[in-house]
């Protein structure tokens, strides 16, 4: 055999095998994505879903497992689908009460090793609007403004902002009167890495919308954000936990979800402990949190909270939580009415 025909030879072995497209699977959910559309901070939307049996022998679902307590589904667990019939599956998103698009997906498994999927989606959107919704401090930007309206037109009271007086753009809260747009702006000059907030708040006077979470994006506040995370093997599910209004010093029962976390090893379970042994601390003057219940999830545990406050006006800040692996904080907000 001559060196051409041998080096044709190899390069037919080593060539790399042509890619299939993937089979698609004889289970069909419909609609594949339901989109919601812009729904409002804290709200529960309905969605529906039908299954569809393509195959020509039965099938039973044996697992319906979202990937988020913000999503209901009705039960369909046992269920028996026949060859081209269906099965309808109902579900429900509950919005955080930070803006932004919220997806969630239900993982459904089916006898027979198949599997599928169904996904929500939605945009949460505040009364008063902000544009950008976040504070932009990336390459080494420290100050910037923010543009705020409300979505019905109808003017509103900037009341604070990055716990201060709001400093404005071509508006003088002296002399002028209310308007339903502002231009404000935000100041991070001199925070160290470590004291780099996730979130700058703005408050205003309107009941449905008191206070306007800002994302500050910087590199402290992404990956680099919480290093701890890494040794206690969690985090907490939502960046913010919106508090919203307390009235005449009644507590407020609020959840907050943990997420066990564990990257490096695709998320394998070294530490058994990590969600036992939970204390909640609040470190909001004024603010007092207590932990009333707890319930465990297989990758993750809900805290039920209790937090009251010692006198009325806008709290924002965080509270601490703390499991036999270690600390972590979750930035919080609160409005108590004056009694």
């Amino acid at each position: 055999m001559t060196i051409p025909t041998i080096l044709a030879a190899l390069s037919l072995l080593i060539a790399p095998l042509p890619q299939q497209a993937p089979q698609a699977s004889p289970i069909v959910v419909a609609p594949q994505v339901a989109d919601i559309g812009v729904v409002e901070p804290g709200s529960t939307t309905p969605a529906k879903f039908t299954i569809v049996n393509t195959l020509k022998t039965e099938v039973t679902v044996l697992k319906a497992v979202p990937n988020c307590t913000c999503t209901a589904i009705s039960d369909v667990v046992g269920r028996t689908i026949a060859p081209g019939a269906t099965l309808e599956l109902n579900a429900s998103l509950a919005a955080p009460q930070a803006p932004g698009t919220k997806e969630a997906v239900v993982f459904l498994t089916f006898s027979g090793n198949l599997v599928a999927s169904a996904k929500i989606k939605g945009e949460i959107r505040m009364k008063v609007a902000a544009e950008p919704p976040y504070c932009d401090a990336l390459k080494d930007a420290t100050r910037g403004t923010v543009k705020l309206r409300s979505a019905d037109g109808k003017p509103f009271t900037v009341r604070r902002s990055g716990g201060k007086d709001p400093v404005f753009v071509g508006f003088d809260p002296a002399k002028d009167a209310p308007r339903a747009e502002y231009e404000v702006a935000w100041d991070l000059t001199g925070r160290a890495c470590e004291q780099m907030p996730l979130w700058w708040f703005v408050w205003t006077d309107r009941s449905d919308c008191p206070v306007i979470p800002l994302r500050v994006r910087d590199e402290c506040t992404g990956s680099r954000h919480d290093m701890a995370r890494m040794k206690r093997f969690w985090i907490v599910k939502e960046s913010l936990v919106v508090g919203g209004t307390v009235h005449n010093q009644q507590p407020k029962k609020l959840e907050v979800e943990l997420e066990h976390y564990n990257p490096p090893k695709q998320g394998a379970v070294e530490r058994p402990d990590w969600s036992a042994s939970v204390a909640v601390r609040s470190l909001i003057p004024g603010i007092e949190v207590r932990l009333t219940g707890k319930r465990d999830l297989p990758t993750a545990c809900v805290l039920e909270l209790e937090v009251t406050a010692s006198h009325g006006g806008m709290f924002d800040g965080e509270l601490e939580i703390e499991t036999a692996t270690g600390k972590g904080r979750v930035p919080f907000t609160l409005f108590a009415t004056t009694w």
